[in-house]
């Protein structure tokens, strides 16, 4: 809620999740789920909160091949897409930014400098994906 990009936010200590996607959406669940972290659990999640024939879009970097839980995903007919490319999404993203509509500041869990590029930025990524979302690199710093 924050960033200004969701109209409400479930935390899975407090609450069942997909429940909760269920409850707003009419007992029906979401039309799309974004998995984002690369974390097992959420993926399952996902799969639980889509509606039957949702679609599951995948646009995280997995540093390890998931266990997907096929019997869920074919018999409620969902769709799982695997994306990396923004092409036509970059333009609409800054303009909200640019409104104040969106922050990213959240969104930043680490400042580096380009020495620190493997070791503090794409390892962290890679083998501590449950604690960043995006690392900033200083290439000057």
């Amino acid at each position: 809620r924050e960033t200004g990009v969701a109209d409400g936010v479930f935390d899975p200590r407090e609450v069942d999740v997909a429940e909760e996607v269920r409850k707003h959406t009419g007992g029906a669940g979401a039309d799309v789920g974004f998995e984002c972290s690369s974390v097992p659990v959420v993926l399952d999640m996902l799969i639980d909160a889509v509606r039957p024939a949702g679609t599951i879009v995948n646009v995280s970097i997995w540093g390890h091949k998931p266990e997907v839980d096929m019997p869920s995903l074919v018999l409620k007919e969902i769709a799982l897409l695997g994306t990396i490319g923004y092409a036509h999404d970059h333009r609409r993203v800054i303009e909200l930014v640019e409104q104040g509509k969106i922050d990213l500041g959240p969104f930043v869990t680490g400042r580096i400098g380009l020495d620190g590029l493997v070791s503090e930025g794409f390892d962290q990524l890679i083998n501590n994906n449950e604690q960043h979302v995006k690392i900033l690199v200083n290439p000057r710093a």
